[in-house]
């Protein structure tokens, strides 16, 4: 199935190649700073652009052994996969797709990745 590329939102500090391509595909391309951490910043985001797919690919390593992570360090992890995929979730609406990209450590682990893992697992 084949997608026509209308409108992308991409977080700042995206390439400006990808930016040139897309918009060379007739995209029409916004750069927007976006904390998808933040249901309110999502909602505020989705409220001014229509959104009819969501790629969602964030990912933040913060490696210890089990015994050394705090709820910090384990929110530093979560917020990012699976705080930003729930308020995705929840406030896009009707969407044609939504992608959510893992790790296989969410099925096999990684060594010093047990917050890492339980995100991606999420």
């Amino acid at each position: 199935m084949i997608y026509e590329v209308r409108t992308y939102t991409l977080r700042t500090g995206t390439a400006p190649e990808l930016v040139a391509e897309l918009a060379g595909l007739g995209a029409e391309v916004t750069v927007e700073a976006c904390d998808v951490s933040d249901r309110d910043q999502v909602a505020d985001l989705l409220a001014r652009h229509r959104v009819s797919a969501v790629v969602h690919a964030a990912g933040v390593l913060d490696d210890g052994v089990l015994t050394q992570l705090t709820p910090e360090r384990l929110a530093t992890v979560l917020r990012p996969k699976v705080d930003a995929a729930w308020h995705l979730h929840e406030l896009a609406g009707e969407l044609s797709a939504f992608v959510l990209f893992s790790s296989a450590a969410g099925t096999f682990g990684g060594a010093g990745q047990a917050n890492y893992a339980a995100g991606n697992a999420f």
